[in-house]
C-alpha cells in the first residue's frame, strides 16, 4: 500500500536523523529511540511520527546532553552527518529515482527535506555561535570544518566538497544573524593550527594548506565581510607582539622565512652555505624566495578580498594595520626588545601586502592619481574617530602614534598647535571623506618603515658585527704575546670556538640575504618610493603640479627664511628618511635594482618619469638646494651619501691633482654601470647643472653643527663626501666648473640668480666656506702628520727591539706596557686611515678652488691664517724633519702620498701669490705674499728652495710651474724687507689703534655691539666665521651686527701715512 505523506516523512526523517519514536520497530534498530518525545506526543493525542511538524522537537531531544553522551558522537558531527544525508535524499528525489513520483508528491517531499536541511544548518551555526548550549562530546564544529578544509583531496574529497557547500548555506542563513560569530571559531581553529610548531616552518607544507583554507573562507564576499567584524580580528586588549599571536589575521601574517623565526632555515637549509659558491647560494635563495612569494601572494589575496568586501571593511583593515604599527613603533628604535614587538616576518609580510594594495596607483608610469594623496592625512584621518569618518581606535593609540612622530620641519609644540587648529576647523565644517588612496599610501609608507626598513637596519648592523668579530679574531691571533699566559695556553681552543661562532654568523647573514636582497621585493619597494619621491616633489613644486603640467619648477627661497608650507613641515620625517636610506642601501648592497627596467617604470618623458634616471637625481638636488625644507642634518648628509656613491670615483684612480704631473693609472677599478648612468642623468638635468654645485658648497658650511654628540667628527665625513662628489663633477664637464665659478664670483648680480635668495647671504656662505675649508685643512693635516709620526716612532722601536738593538741597557717592556703600546699604535693607525684621506681631499679642493677662484682665499679675514697653515705644512713636508713622516707601506696602509700633498700645497702659493688671469688683483696678491712672510713661526725662504729640489727631482711639476715657484720665493724675499714697516707701525701705535686680540694695527675698525670692544674687520670676521660669538663675553654675534667706525678709520689712515713717512726718513 502507498504510504501517506506522514508515513513517508517518518521513515525518511527517522533514517536521516538516525532516531526513532517506535522502539519496537525492528527495521529501525540501531537508531536512538527518543521515548520521552514519543510519550509526550501520545499524551498530547498525536501520532508518534517524525514529521515536518515534529522534526525540530525531535532534533532538540536528540541534542540533549544525555542522548549525545550515549551516542558518543559530537553534536556538530551528528548534525553534519544528518545534513549530508538529507542532501543525498534530495539529490535522489531530484534525479532518476524521483521521476517515477508524481510531480506534486516529489515537490512536497523535497520541501520537507529542505526545511530539515535549513533546520540542521541553523543548529550547526548555533553550535559555532554558542557552543555552551550543547554537550561537549566529540569534535567541536570548527575542528570538523577545519579538518575538512585541510584534508588532502585524496583523503576525503567528499567531506571537503560538503564543507564548501555547507559554508554557502551558513552564509545564506546567518548573513543577517551573526555570521561573524559563526566564522570566528573556524578562523580561530585555523589560527591554532597555524601556531603549531609543525606548521610554522616554511620548509614544511603545512602552512600552505592553512593559507589555502583561509583563502577558501574569504573567497566568499559575505565571509570576507564577516572576517573583519569578528571580535578576534582586532581585539582592543591586543597590542605589540600580541597583534601577531592574538589576532585572527596576525597568526597568518606571522609565517616567516626569516632566520629569527625558524632556526631550521639557518641550521638545516643553509647548514653548509658558508662553504658553498655564490652560485649555489643563489640557487638556495631562489627556492626559499619562491616559497615566500607564494606566502605573500596568498596573504595579499586574503587582504585584497577584505578590502573589496566593502567600505567599512576596508576601513577596519586599515585601522587594524595602523594599530599594529602604532603599538609596535619600538621596532624602528635602537635595540628593541624582540619579544615585545612583532617579528621580522610579520612586519615584512604586512608591508608586502600593502605594497601590493598600493600598486594600482604607484605602478602607473604617469602617476595619474598622485593628486589624490592628501598630504594632510596624518593630521586629519588618524586623529578622527571612526564615528567622525576617521581611523583612530577607541584607545587613541593610532592618533598618539602619528601625533608623536618626528616631523620633517616642525617641533612638538608646533605640531600640537597645528593639530589643534585642524580639529577646530573640522568641528566647524563637515570633514570631507578621505579616499583609500591616501589611506593606502600612508599605511604602506608606515608599514615599510617598521618592516623592511627596520630589517635592513638590522642587516647592516649584522654586517658590522660580523666584520668587527673577524677583525678582533685576527688581531688576537696576530699578537698572542699580549695575552696573559693562561689565556695564551687556551688560545687554539678559543680560536676554534670563535671560528664556529663566525660560521653561525655567516649562515645567519646568508639566510637573511634571501629576504633582504630578494630582487622582486626590492623592485616593489623602489617603485613605491618612486611614487613617494614624486609626491614629495609635488608638494614643493612652485606650481604644485609635478609631475604633470610641465617640468619641475624650483621653489623660490626668498630673501629671508624659506617659506616652507605648513603641510610639508608637518609630514612625518620617516617618509623622507626611508626614501633616502633605501637608496643608500641599494647603492651599497643591490645596485642592480636601481637600473632594473621593472623598477624604472616611466619612459623618460615629462609625463613618464623614470625612477633612477629622472626622479632620483631631481629629488636629491632639489632638497639639497633648498635646505630649509628638511630640518635634519642627518638626512641632508644622507643625500650627500647618495650623490657620492652614484658619482663615485675610486681614490686609487685619482689622476687630476692640481698642477701635478703623473697620477694614478685609470681603469684599475671596475665600477657599476649605475654610476655612469646617474652621472649622465645629472649632466642632462638643467636643475642639477644650475643648483647642485652651489648646494654642495653651501652644505659644506651648514654641516658644521649636526646636533649630534659626534658632530665634530661627523662633519668631516660629510665634507669628504662633498669634496669627492665635487671632484667627480668637475672632472665630468665644464658646466659644473662654470657653475662653481659663477657662485664664487657672484656673476649673476641679481637676487634671482643667487643660491640662498640674497646676494648678501650668498657672500656669507662663500666667506664661511673658505673659512671652514681652511680650518679643516689645518686640523686634518696636523692630525694626519702627527699620527703618522707616532706610528713611525712605535714601529721603529718595535723593529729595533725585534732586531736586538738597544742591548741590556733597555729594560724589557712588561706585558701591560706592550699591550698599551699596541693599543696606542692601533688607535693611531685607525685615526691616520681616516684623517689622511680627509686631509688629501681637503688640500686638493683648496688647490683646485684657489686656482679657479683665488679672490675669496685672498680676503683679509682668512689670508693670515691660510698663509700660516701653508707655511707650517710646507715645513713638515719639505723641512729638515720631513723624513719623520716616512711610514712603512704608507700609501697602501693609509693612502698617504706626501709627494702629492707637497705639490698641491705649493700650487696654492702660486695661485694666490702670483698675478694671473684668475688672480689679477695685484693688491690681493701682495697681501697674500705679505701674510706668508709675516708668519714668524714657520716661514723660511730656504723651504721654497727645498720644495723646488724635491718637486724637480721627483718630476712632480713641469718647468713652468717650477719657474713660477722660484718667482714666488723671490717675491717673498722682497716682501720680508717691507714687513719691517709693519713692525715699526705696530711698535709706535697707541693701544686704541691695535686689535685687542691680535695686537696688530687696525685698518678697518668696527665696534662689537655685544661687548663694546673695537677690532679690525678682517680679524673679527675670521673669528666669527668659525665661531659666531663675541670673543670677549661669548655672546651671540654675527658679521651683519658689526658697527663700522668711519671716523676712526680715517684717523688711523692719516696716522699711518704720517708714520710711514717718518720711517722712510730713518737711517737704514
Amino acid at each position: 500500500a502507498e504510504k501517506t505523506p506522514e508515513q513517508w516523512q517518518d521513515d525518511a526523517l527517522s533514517s536521516i536523523l538516525s532516531v526513532t519514536l517506535d522502539g519496537s520497530n525492528t527495521k529501525r534498530q540501531g537508531r536512538r529511540c527518543l521515548a520521552a518525545v514519543a510519550s509526550e506526543l501520545r499524551d498530547e493525542g498525536k501520532a508518534t511520527l517524525i514529521t515536518k511538524a515534529t522534526m525540530e522537537r525531535v532534533l532538540v531531544a536528540r541534542l540533549e546532553p544525555d542522548e549525545v553522551a550515549a551516542s558518543g558522537v559530537g553534536v556538530f558531527d551528528y548534525l553534519l552527518g544528518s545534513w549530508r544525508a538529507v542532501r543525498t535524499v534530495i539529490d535522489n528525489l531530484s534525479g532518476a529515482k524521483g521521476k517515477a513520483l508524481d510531480a506534486s508528491v516529489r515537490e512536497a517531499r523535497v520541501g520537507v527535506l529542505r526545511d530539515l536541511q535549513a533546520l540542521l544548518v541553523s543548529y550547526m551555526g548555533l553550535t559555532l555561535q554558542v557552543p555552551d548550549m550543547f554537550a561537549r562530546v566529540g569534535r567541536p564544529g570548527q575542528r570538523t570544518i577545519v579538518d575538512a578544509l585541510l584534508a588532502e583531496p585524496a583523503d576525503d574529497d567528499a567531506a571537503k566538497a560538503a564543507v564548501s557547500e555547507l559554508l554557502v548555506e551558513l552564509i545564506a542563513r546567518f548573513a543577517e544573524d551573526g555570521l561573524p560569530e559563526v566564522l570566528a571559531p573556524i578562523v580561530g581553529e585555523l589560527g591554532l593550527r597555524s601556531l603549531a610548531r609543525s606548521n610554522r616552518s616554511l620548509l614544511q607544507p603545512g602552512f600552505r594548506r592553512l593559507l589555502e583554507a583561509l583563502e577558501t573562507l574569504t573567497a566568499h564576499r559575505e565571509l570576507a565581510q564577516a572576517f573583519v567584524h569578528m571580535t578576534t580580528f582586532d581585539p582592543a586588549e591586543c597590542s605589540g607582539r600580541r597583534m601577531q599571536t592574538g589576532t585572527a589575521l596576525g597568526v597568518f601574517l606571522g609565517f616567516s622565512a626569516f632566520p629569527s623565526a625558524d632556526e631550521a632555515i639557518v641550521q638545516t637549509y643553509y647548514a653548509d652555505a658558508p662553504e658553498r659558491s655564490a652560485l649555489d647560494c643563489d640557487a638556495l635563495h631562489a627556492g626559499l624566495r619562491n616559497t615566500v612569494q607564494f606566502l605573500q601572494a596568498a596573504l595579499f589575496q586574503i587582504c585584497d578580498r577584505l578590502v573589496r568586501a566593502g567600505a567599512d571593511e576596508r576601513a577596519m583593515l586599515t585601522r587594524y594595520t595602523l594599530r599594529v604599527l602604532a603599538t609596535n613603533a619600538r621596532r624602528s628604535g635602537m635595540q628593541a626588545d624582540a619579544t615585545k614587538v612583532v617579528d621580522d616576518g610579520f612586519a615584512d609580510n604586512l608591508a608586502c601586502v600593502w605594497l601590493r594594495l598600493s600598486e594600482p596607483f604607484t605602478n602607473d608610469p604617469q602617476l595619474r592619481r598622485i593628486a589624490r594623496v592628501d598630504a594632510d592625512w596624518p593630521a586629519t584621518r588618524t586623529m578622527r574617530s571612526a564615528d567622525a569618518g576617521g581611523l583612530n581606535d577607541e584607545q587613541g593609540q593610532i592618533a598618539s602614534f602619528w601625533r608623536e612622530l618626528t616631523r620633517i620641519n616642525a617641533d612638538k609644540q608646533l605640531v600640537d598647535a597645528y593639530l589643534e587648529r585642524r580639529q577646530e576647523g573640522e568641528a566647524a565644517t563637515a570633514a570631507a571623506p578621505a579616499g583609500f588612496i591616501s589611506d593606502c599610501f600612508f599605511a604602506t609608507a608606515a608599514a615599510l618603515h617598521l618592516g623592511p626598513m627596520s630589517t635592513i637596519a638590522q642587516y647592516i648592523e649584522k654586517l658590522s658585527s660580523l666584520a668587527r668579530f673577524k677583525r678582533e679574531i685576527a688581531r688576537i691571533q696576530a699578537a698572542p704575546e699580549l695575552l696573559p699566559p693562561a689565556q695564551r695556553a687556551t688560545l687554539p681552543a678559543a680560536v676554534q670556538r670563535w671560528n664556529a661562532q663566525l660560521a653561525d654568523m655567516k649562515r645567519e647573514k646568508i639566510a637573511l640575504e634571501a629576504q633582504i636582497l630578494d630582487p622582486r621585493r626590492l623592485n616593489s619597494i623602489l617603485v613605491f618610493y618612486r611614487f613617494a619621491m614624486c609626491f614629495l616633489l609635488r608638494l614643493v613644486d612652485a606650481r604644485a603640479a609635478f609631475p604633470h603640467a610641465g617640468p619641475f619648477a624650483m621653489p623660490a627661497e626668498g630673501s629671508g627664511e624659506a617659506e616652507v608650507p605648513e603641510t610639508w613641515a608637518m609630514l612625518p620625517q620617516f617618509i623622507v628618511e626611508d626614501v633616502i636610506e633605501f637608496v643608500v642601501f641599494l647603492t651599497t648592497h643591490a645596485p642592480d635594482t636601481l637600473i632594473d627596467s621593472t623598477a624604472q617604470m616611466g619612459g623618460g618623458s615629462d609625463e613618464q618619469l623614470r625612477t633612477f634616471d629622472d626622479v632620483l637625481p631631481l629629488f636629491a638636488v632639489v632638497f639639497l638646494a633648498r635646505p630649509a625644507y628638511i630640518c635634519s642634518p642627518h638626512l641632508k648628509s644622507k643625500l650627500v651619501d647618495v650623490l657620492h656613491m652614484l658619482t663615485y670615483r675610486d681614490p686609487r684612480e685619482d689622476g687630476d691633482y692640481v698642477d701635478t704631473l703623473g697620477g694614478n693609472i685609470l681603469g684599475l677599478v671596475r665600477l657599476h654601470p649605475a654610476i655612469n648612468r646617474f652621472q649622465q642623468s645629472l649632466d642632462t638635468n638643467s636643475i642639477a647643472r644650475s643648483y647642485l654645485v652651489p648646494a654642495l658648497l653651501r652644505l659644506y658650511v651648514d654641516i658644521e653643527r649636526t646636533g649630534s654628540h659626534t658632530q665634530f667628527y661627523d662633519k668631516f665625513n660629510v665634507r669628504y663626501h662633498i669634496a669627492r662628489t665635487l671632484r667627480s663633477l668637475w672632472a665630468r664637464g665644464q658646466s659644473y666648473v662654470e657653475a662653481t665659478r659663477r657662485f664664487f664670483m657672484q656673476q649673476g648680480g641679481t637676487e634671482q640668480s643667487t643660491t640662498t635668495g640674497s646676494l648678501r647671504k650668498d657672500q656669507q656662505v662663500i666667506e664661511e666656506f673658505v673659512a671652514r675649508l681652511m680650518t679643516d685643512a689645518t686640523y686634518l693635516l696636523d692630525e694626519s702628520l702627527s699620527k703618522l709620526a707616532i706610528i713611525r716612532d712605535i714601529e721603529k722601536r718595535q723593529a729595533d727591539t725585534a732586531a736586538g738593538i738597544g742591548g741590556d741597557t733597555e729594560a724589557a717592556e712588561s706585558r701591560e706596557q706592550m699591550e698599551a703600546t699596541a693599543q696606542r699604535l692601533q688607535e693611531a693607525e685607525r685615526m691616520a686611515q681616516s684623517f689622511v684621506l680627509l686631509a688629501h681631499e681637503t688640500v686638493h679642493m683648496l688647490a683646485y678652488l684657489s686656482k679657479l677662484v683665488p679672490r675669496p682665499f685672498q680676503a683679509g679675514e682668512v689670508v693670515d691664517r691660510l698663509a700660516s697653515m701653508l707655511n707650517y705644512n710646507l715645513k713638515q713636508l719639505a723641512g729638515p724633519k720631513c723624513s719623520n713622516l716616512r711610514v712603512r707601506d704608507m700609501k697602501e696602509r693609509f693612502s698617504f702620498n706626501p709627494r702629492v700633498l707637497l705639490s698641491e700645497i705649493t700650487s696654492v702659493y702660486l695661485h694666490l701669490g702670483l698675478a694671473s688671469k684668475a688672480s689679477h688683483n695685484q693688491a690681493a696678491v701682495d697681501k697674500f705674499v705679505t701674510a706668508v712672510v709675516n708668519d714668524d713661526r714657520s716661514y723660511s725662504a730656504d723651504l721654497f728652495q727645498e720644495a723646488y729640489t724635491i718637486l724637480e727631482r721627483l718630476s712632480l711639476k713641469d718647468a713652468d710651474s717650477l719657474e713660477m715657484l722660484l718667482e714666488f720665493a723671490g717675491k717673498c724675499k722682497g716682501a720680508k724687507v717691507d714687513s719691517k714697516v709693519i713692525d715699526y707701525l705696530e711698535s709706535e701705535a697707541p693701544d686704541e689703534y691695535l686689535d685687542p686680540l691680535l695686537a696688530s694695527l687696525i685698518t678697518d675698525p668696527v665696534r662689537l655691539p655685544t661687548s663694546g670692544n673695537i677690532m679690525d674687520l678682517s680679524a673679527i670676521k675670521g673669528q666669527l666665521l668659525s665661531d659666531p660669538r663675541d670673543p670677549f663675553n661669548r655672546a651671540p654675534l654675527t658679521i651683519d651686527m658689526l658697527e663700522p667706525m668711519p671716523e676712526l678709520k680715517e684717523e688711523i689712515s692719516k696716522w699711518r701715512a704720517q708714520k710711514v713717512a717718518e720711517y722712510q726718513q730713518l737711517p737704514k
